[in-house]
C-alpha cells in the first residue's frame, strides 16, 4: 500500500512540476508586450466578429489577457454569442496571439449581463430568501454549465460583501444578506462555478459603503473590530472553503486600518493581509481604474496602473477599449526598476498558470468545443432545466 501511495503522490508532484515548467516555457517565448498585455481585462467593440482595435508598429494586434463583455457585446441569442466568442479565439490563433479569456458580470438580478440569454438568474438576495443552499448550488451550477458552452471562462461573480448600513443603499439586492448568508451562499456559488469550469472573482474586497465608486470614493468608517467581524472574517472563510480563482479589489479606504489609499492601491490589503494573513494564493483583480473613485482622487489611469501592480494586483481591469499606452507605462517602468519588473513578471504568470488550468494554451483545448449546432443542444438542455428553478 505504501508504495502504491508513493507512487501517486510522485506522479502529482511530476504533473505539479511538468505544469510549472509549461508556464514557464510559455512566458519566456512572448515577447515583452505581450507579457504585459496578460495583465489587462478589457471591453472590446461588436458583437459578431471580433478585431483588434489596437497595433504595434509591425502590424501586431494587441490582444489584452481578458476581454469583459458587456450588454452590447452579448447579442440577440446564444448562437449569436458563441460565434463571437468563437471569433475571438480563431482570431487569436489565426494571429498566434495568445487567447484571452472571456468575463463576464452575471451575478443575477440588476447585474445580469446574459439575461435572456442563460435561463433565469435571480439576485444574490433573492437566491438566499427563497432557495436552499443546495438549491442555490444547483442554480449557479446550471449557469455555469451554460456559460461554458457560450464560449465564457470568468464570472466577475458573488458580491461576498454581507448587507450592513455601510453598504446597503450601495449593494441593493446584490449581497446575499447577513455575514453568515453571505459565507454559506457565496461557498455554494463558489464551488458551484469553480466546479463546472467557470472561473469565479468574489467581490469586492476588502468591502465598500455606501457611495457608488463610479463616482465618488467609498470610505468605510468602521473600528476594526466591528470591520473584521463585518467583512474580513466573511471573505476569509470564503476565501478558504470555496477556493475562488480570482478575488476583485474595490476602491474603498477603511478608516479602522489607518490607510488613506484605496484597497486596490495598497500593499497593505493585498500583500499583509489577503495573501499573507489570509493566505490567498489566487488572482487579485482591480476594480475599473477608471472609475471616479480614482480619477477624481488624485489617482488618475496612468499613475493608477503602476500603483497596482507595485500593490500586488494582477490583472488591471479597464472599461476603456484601448490600453496599449497603460501597456507601455508598466513596460517602460519594469525596464527602469528590477523590483517592478519581478512584480510584472510574477502577475504574468499567476495569469497563464490561470490560463493553462483552464486549458487556454493549448490550441487543441481551445478548439474542442464542439459545432455550435451540438453545442446548442447542450446548452437548451441546461436552460430549459435551469428554467424549472425560477422562483
Amino acid at each position: 500500500m505504501k508504495k502504491y501511495i508513493s507512487l501517486f503522490l510522485l506522479a502529482v508532484l511530476c504533473r505539479c512540476f511538468f505544469f510549472a515548467v509549461s508556464v514557464d516555457e510559455y512566458y519566456e517565448k512572448l515577447s515583452d508586450e505581450e507579457k504585459i498585455f496578460q495583465l489587462f481585462l478589457v471591453n472590446i467593440e461588436g458583437n459578431k466578429t471580433y478585431r483588434s482595435v489596437e497595433f504595434l508598429d509591425d502590424g501586431t494586434p494587441v490582444v489584452p489577457g481578458g476581454v469583459l463583455l458587456f450588454s452590447y457585446n452579448i447579442g440577440d441569442s446564444a448562437e449569436q454569442l458563441m460565434a463571437f466568442n468563437d471569433s475571438i479565439m480563431d482570431y487569436c490563433i489565426d494571429n498566434s496571439i495568445t487567447c484571452p479569456y472571456v468575463a463576464v458580470d452575471q451575478e443575477g438580478g440588476e447585474v445580469n449581463r446574459l439575461g435572456g440569454i442563460t435561463s433565469t438568474l435571480r439576485s444574490c438576495k433573492r437566491i438566499s430568501e427563497n432557495y436552499s443552499t443546495d438549491e442555490a448550488a444547483v442554480i449557479y451550477g446550471l449557469q455555469a454549465r451554460q456559460m461554458k458552452l457560450l464560449g465564457i471562462h470568468m464570472n466577475l461573480a458573488p458580491v461576498v460583501e454581507p448587507e450592513i448600513d455601510y453598504n446597503r443603499e450601495f449593494l441593493s439586492r446584490r449581497s446575499f444578506g447577513s455575514a453568515s448568508r453571505s459565507v454559506v451562499y457565496s461557498i455554494k456559488c463558489v464551488r458551484a462555478y469553480e466546479e463546472n469550469g467557470i472561473a469565479s472573482v468574489v467581490k469586492h474586497f476588502p468591502g465598500n459603503s455606501n457611495t457608488d465608486p463610479h463616482v465618488g470614493l467609498p470610505v468605510i468608517s468602521l473600528e476594526q473590530s466591528d470591520f473584521d467581524r463585518n467583512f474580513l472574517i466573511p471573505f476569509a472563510f470564503v476565501l478558504d472553503a470555496g477556493q475562488p480563482t480570482c478575488i476583485l479589489m474595490s476602491h474603498a479606504i477603511v478608516d479602522g486600518y489607518g490607510e488613506k489609499i484605496p484597497a486596490c492601491l495598497s500593499s497593505f490589503w493585498i500583500e499583509d493581509v489577503l495573501r499573507k494573513r489570509i493566505g490567498y494564493e489566487g488572482l487579485v483583480i482591480s476594480d475599473d481604474i477608471f472609475m471616479g473613485a480614482l480619477a477624481d482622487n488624485g489617482f488618475p489611469p496612468e499613475k493608477a496602473v503602476v500603483q497596482a501592480v507595485e500593490a500586488g494586483v494582477d490583472v488591471i481591469m479597464l472599461s476603456e477599449k484601448k490600453f496599449l499606452d497603460a501597456a507601455r507605462t508598466l513596460l517602460n517602468e519594469g525596464k527602469t526598476r528590477p523590483d517592478f519588473k519581478n512584480k510584472l513578471q510574477c502577475a504574468v504568470k499567476r495569469v497563464l498558470t490561470y490560463k493553462a488550468k483552464f486549458g487556454l494554451l493549448d490550441e487543441s483545448r481551445i478548439k474542442e468545443h464542439g459545432s455550435i449546432e451540438n453545442r446548442m443542444k447542450e446548452f437548451n438542455g441546461f436552460y430549459k432545466v435551469g428554467q424549472t428553478y425560477e422562483k
